[in-house]
């Protein structure tokens, strides 16, 4: 399967957002338009490193283990030992337009 190699954006939180809003950055960061895109994050591919910077920053504002562990295996990237550190693999169809996904169905 193909795949796009880019450097991981920043982590980031901006005031009055919610513990989710992290991992949403991050996907947006990446060129995901949530407005007419819908995402697939299975097909995101990160470093340790990343994955636990995005869970460690959710943490700091929703202390529930538990939330953020099941938040991060349902929506998270995924962790690949073949990713290079500082970068994210964005594997073919990681993102699809909204106005393709209806001719799908």
């Amino acid at each position: 399967m193909q795949f796009t190699i880019v450097d991981a954006p920043e982590i980031r939180y901006e005031e009055g957002q919610l513990a989710g809003d992290i991992l949403l950055n991050f996907y947006r960061d990446l060129g995901w338009d949530s407005e007419t895109q819908t995402l697939d994050p299975n097909k995101v591919k990160t470093t340790n490193s990343i994955y636990y910077g995005i869970r460690d920053a959710t943490e700091e504002i929703c202390p529930d283990p538990v939330a953020i562990g099941m938040h991060m295996v349902n929506r998270g990237p995924s962790v690949d030992d073949c990713v290079e550190e500082g970068k994210v693999h964005l594997f073919e169809g990681w993102v699809i337009n909204d106005d393709e996904r209806s001719l799908e169905s």
